[in-house]
C-alpha cells in the first residue's frame, strides 16, 4: 500500500479510527436551524465520510448564547433541555447520522469565543480573562469565579447535548484566541489571582472546563482537544508550554489536534494559512507537543499532499492528520489516496474561496454580512460539487448521449469536457493554441501558484483519462461548426488583455508576457494597474529579483480581492519590499520612465521595463454563437466567455453547462 501509515487504523479513546486522516471542523453546526441550509450543510459534512475519512467535525457550535455565540442569527435554545426545540435536535443529530452511516467517528466542535463576542441582542454581553477592548470595539468585563463555573457547566451540558444527538465525541475548540487560548497566552492572561502567572494557573480554569464535561460525558464519550501550538505572538504561546498543558489534561481527553495561531490576526499567525505560509506549518510545533504525551496528536494547517501526511506519520512527527479546506476542494481525498490515485487529487489552493474572513476579523470590505457569510462558507474554487443548492447525486440522467464541442480548453472548458463526458456525452475540445489549460499557463512559471499549477495539469490529466477528443491549434470559425454539427456548442473562449489609450503604451508591454519569456525585464519595473494581475505578477518579478513598484488609480490595490485573500496578498507585497502607490493616474510611458500623478503631485519614476495589466476583456464569440443556433445545436457560454472573471467562476459555469446538455 502506497500510504500505508497514513491509512493505518488508529486507537483514539474507546474507538478506533479507520485510517489517520481527519475532516477538520466545517459548516457553523446550528446554521442547520435554518431549513434552506440544511441540505448543503449535510452533503458538505457528509461528502468526507463517504470518501473514506476516520472522523468528520461538524464546525462551530457555541455552548450558550449569551457571552459565547460568535455568529448572529441562531435561535436561541437551552442546551438541557432538547426536548424544548426538537426542531434543532433533530437537525444537529442528522449531522450524526449521515457522518455515521458511511463508517467515519462523528465528533461536534464546542467553543466559546470570549472576549472576541460581538453582543448581538440585549441580553448578549462579552467577558474574558480581563478588562479589554476587541477588535469591533467592544469592551469586555473580567470573568468572575462565577462566570468560570457557569461556562465550564454550559461546556458539559452542551457534550452531553452532543451524546443525546449521536456523536461519539466532541472537539473542544482551544485556539485560535478563543476562551482556552484567552487564558493560556500569557500575554493576554494577566491576571494576578490563581487564574494568571504561572502556566499551572493560566491552565486551572481550561482544565476545569475539560473535567466537568469528562464527569458530564462519562468514559466512553470521545473529548478531543484543538488547541495551539504557538499563537505566533512575541512572548506568547509555546509548543513546549502547550505540551504541558496537555499532559496536565490527559485524563480527560482522548487526542489532541494542533492547530496555531490568534483569531484577531488570522492570515499573519496562520489560523488559515494563505499559500504564502508553508503547507503543513504545523507539524513541527505539534511533534513537540507529542514529546509530553502519550495521546494521538495530529496538525491541522495547509495540508493538501497525502505524500506529506504519509511523512509525517512516518516519521513519528504525529499520529494523524486533521484536513479543513482540502475536504471541501475534494472530500474523496482519501479513497484516491486508497486506489492510488493520488494524481486526481484536487489539491487545496488556500486562496480562501471557501471562508473569506469575517466581519468580526474586523474585515470591512467583505460583500457578506455575519448571517449571510454562515449561510456562504464553504463555497469552493476548484470543487464545482461544493455547497451546490442541489444534490449532484440527485441529477436525472440525461435525455441522449449528445455530440458536445467545447470551443476553448482552458478551465471553464476542461470542467465543462470532463463533466459533460461523465454523464454520457461524446466530446470534443478544440483548443486554438498548441496546449491545454488556458490563462493558467502562468501557473508553470510563477513561483507562488505550484498548487494552481496542480489543478491545471489535474484537469488535463482528467480529460486524458476519459474518451474525450482533443484538437489542438484549430481555430474554429461558424463554417467548422456548420460543418461538424454538434448537439451542444461550449463557449469557452476566454478573454484577452485590454490595451488602454494611455499616451506612450507603445513602450509598455502587458504582464502576462512575463510569464511566457517573449519579454527580458530589467531591474527596474513599473506596473500600471494594481488590480490582482498587476500585484501577483508584480509580486512574482519582486521575489525573482526585480524592484517594482505598482501605479493604481483606485484607493486601494488588488480591490477586487477582499478580505483574507487580500490582506495575504498585500502583505506578502509589503514583506518583499514592493511598492504600492494607489490613488495615482499613469499620464505617461517613456521607454525609461513613467509619469504619473497623485496627490503629491506630478512625478517621475524610472523604470527599465515598464508593464501594464489594466483589465481584460471577453473574447467576442458572438458568430460562433449565432452559427451554432443557425444548426439548432444547444449553446452554453462558460467562464471568462461570460465576463472577466476568477477560477472559480470558471469551475463552477463549466460543471452547471456540462449537467445542463441535453437536459
Amino acid at each position: 500500500m502506497k500510504f500505508e501509515h497514513l491509512l493505518s487504523p488508529m486507537k483514539v479513546g474507546n474507538k478506533v479510527y479507520r485510517n489517520r486522516i481527519v475532516s477538520a471542523p466545517m459548516a457553523f453546526g446550528l446554521i442547520v436551524q435554518n431549513p434552506d441550509a440544511r441540505e448543503f450543510s449535510y452533503r458538505k459534512l457528509e461528502g468526507p465520510a463517504r470518501g473514506g475519512n476516520a472522523c468528520v467535525i461538524v464546525g462551530e457550535t457555541d455552548v450558550n448564547f449569551v457571552d459565547a455565540v460568535r455568529i448572529p442569527g441562531f435561535r436561541p435554545f437551552d442546551f438541557a433541555k432538547p426536548e424544548e426545540d426538537m426542531e434543532t435536535f433533530n437537525a444537529v443529530a442528522e449531522y450524526a447520522k449521515r457522518i455515521k452511516r458511511h463508517g467515519a467517528i462523528a465528533l461536534a466542535e464546542l467553543v466559546h469565543c470570549g472576549k472576541e463576542k460581538v453582543p448581538y441582542r440585549p441580553e448578549e454581553e462579552c467577558i474574558g480573562p480581563v478588562e479589554t477592548v476587541n477588535l469591533a470595539g467592544i469592551k469586555a468585563r473580567p470573568m468572575t469565579k462565577d462566570d468560570m463555573d457557569r461556562i465550564a457547566n454550559d461546556f458539559a451540558t452542551a457534550a452531553v447535548y452532543m451524546k443525546k444527538a449521536g456523536f461519539d465525541g466532541v472537539l473542544i475548540h482551544g485556539g485560535h484566541g478563543f476562551i482556552f487560548t484567552q487564558f493560556l497566552s500569557p500575554l493576554m492572561n494577566t491576571r494576578t489571582d490563581e487564574y494568571g502567572g504561572s502556566l499551572e494557573n493560566r491552565g486551572r480554569f481550561p482544565k476545569q472546563i475539560l473535567k466537568a464535561i469528562r464527569e458530564a460525558v462519562g468514559d466512553d464519550f470521545l473529548i478531543e482537544l484543538r488547541i495551539d501550538g504557538t499563537d505566533h505572538q512575541p512572548g506568547g504561546i509555546t509548543p513546549e508550554e502547550t505540551g504541558e498543558f496537555v499532559k496536565s489534561v490527559e485524563e480527560y481527553i482522548t487526542s489532541v489536534h494542533v492547530t496555531c495561531g490568534i483569531y484577531e490576526e488570522s492570515v499573519k499567525s496562520g489560523t488559515e494559512s494563505s499559500m504564502f505560509h508553508p503547507h503543513g506549518l504545523n507539524i513541527e510545533p505539534a511533534s513537540i507537543v507529542k514529546s509530553y504525551t502519550s495521546l494521538p496528536v495530529g496538525a491541522v494547517g495547509g495540508i493538501n499532499s497525502p505524500e506529506m501526511c504519509e511523512e509525517a506519520i512516518a516519521s513519528g512527527k504525529i499520529d494523524f492528520v486533521i484536513l479543513g479546506r482540502q475536504m471541501l476542494a475534494d472530500p474523496e481525498f482519501t479513497k484516491k489516496c486508497m486506489a492510488g490515485e493520488e494524481d486526481r487529487i484536487r489539491r487545496c489552493l488556500r486562496c480562501y474561496k471557501c471562508f473569506p474572513g469575517s466581519p468580526e476579523e474586523g474585515y470591512d470590505d467583505l460583500p457578506f454580512s455575519s448571517e449571510e457569510l454562515a449561510l456562504y462558507v464553504g463555497h469552493c474554487t476548484i470543487n464545482p460539487l461544493a455547497h451546490l443548492p442541489f444534490d449532484p447525486d440527485a441529477l436525472p440522467d440525461p435525455k441522449k448521449s449528445a455530440n458536445v464541442l467545447v470551443i476553448g480548453g482552458g478551465v471553464a472548458g476542461l470542467q465543462t469536457a470532463i463533466t459533460a463526458a461523465d454523464r454520457g456525452h461524446k466530446v470534443t475540445i478544440a483548443e486554438k493554441s498548441d496546449k491545454l489549460g488556458g490563462l493558467l499557463y502562468f501557473t508553470d512559471v510563477d513561483i507562488d501558484k505550484p498548487d494552481l499549477r496542480n489543478f491545471k495539469n489535474m484537469l488535463i490529466r482528467e480529460v486524458e483519462r476519459r474518451d474525450i477528443t482533443v484538437k489542438l491549434n484549430t481555430d474554429v470559425t461558424p463554417e467548422y461548426i456548420k460543418d461538424t454539427a454538434p448537439d451542444a456548442v461550449i463557449l469557452a473562449t476566454g478573454s484577452t488583455p485590454s490595451c488602454p489609450p494611455v499616451k506612450g503604451i507603445e513602450n509598455a508591454h502587458q504582464a502576462m508576457a512575463i510569464y511566457d519569456q517573449t519579454i527580458d525585464c530589467g531591474k527596474k519595473v513599473v506596473m500600471i494597474g494594481g488590480g490582482l494581475v498587476g500585484c501577483e505578477a508584480g509580486l512574482y518579478l519582486q521575489k525573482t529579483g526585480h524592484e517594482v513598484t505598482v501605479v493604481e488609480m483606485l484607493d486601494r490595490v488588488a480591490n477586487e480581492s477582499f478580505g483574507m485573500y487580500r490582506e495575504a496578498l498585500v502583505w506578502e507585497m509589503e514583506k518583499t519590499g514592493m511598492k504600492s502607490m494607489p490613488k495615482t493616474k499613469c499620464l505617461e510611458i517613456k521607454p525609461d520612465s513613467v509619469t504619473v500623478e497623485n496627490a503629491d503631485g506630478v512625478q517621475t519614476l524610472e523604470a527599465d521595463t515598464v508593464l501594464y495589466a489594466l483589465g481584460m476583456r471577453t473574447v467576442d464569440s458572438s458568430a460562433l454563437e449565432a452559427a451554432a443556433k443557425e444548426i439548432g445545436a444547444e449553446v452554453f457560454t462558460v467562464g471568462d466567455a461570460i465576463k472577466p472573471g476568477k477560477v472559480d467562476q470558471a469551475t463552477r459555469s463549466g460543471y452547471l453547462a456540462g449537467v445542463d446538455i441535453a437536459k
